[in-house]
């Protein structure tokens, strides 16, 4: 039986969401259905909409909208997923071309992928993926 997922993409880059959405129609050790959201605030509405039946994973970039400076966009994302029961422990995957985000990605508890290293090398994408899943 194929494991059926459910990701959030939380990516206000249009090349960026069509890379994810290639990406992730291409995983075949999993069936996966997705979302994408354009921005931190679209995100965390869609995490609350889907309360019932809630995301497996969680995929974000950091530099969205502004608004949330100093912070990161994707910074107050994870935290305000974190707030949320069913988010506590969800799997989310930094995806972004912010220098510091080892160091984000550390100090926030969740595993990240530079955006350079996903031009370079498409698998690492599915590696986090099955590390997650499997």
């Amino acid at each position: 039986m194929v494991k059926k997922v459910k990701i959030l993409v939380a990516e206000d880059s249009i090349e960026w969401q069509r890379a994810h959405k290639d990406l992730l129609n291409s995983y075949d050790k999993a069936h996966i259905a997705f979302d994408i959201a354009n921005s931190a605030r679209d995100a965390i509405e869609l995490a609350e909409k889907n309360i019932e039946a809630p995301y497996d994973i969680i995929i974000t970039d950091l530099q969205m909208e502004t608004e949330f400076l100093p912070e990161f966009a994707g910074e107050w994302l994870i935290k305000k997923l974190k707030d949320i029961n069913v988010y506590k422990n969800t799997p989310v995957i930094i995806v972004s071309a912010t220098y510091n985000i080892a160091f984000i990605a550390s100090r926030l508890g969740v595993r990240y992928l530079s955006k350079r290293t996903l031009v370079h090398n498409t698998q690492a994408y599915y590696y986090l993926i099955d590390e997650i899943l499997f």
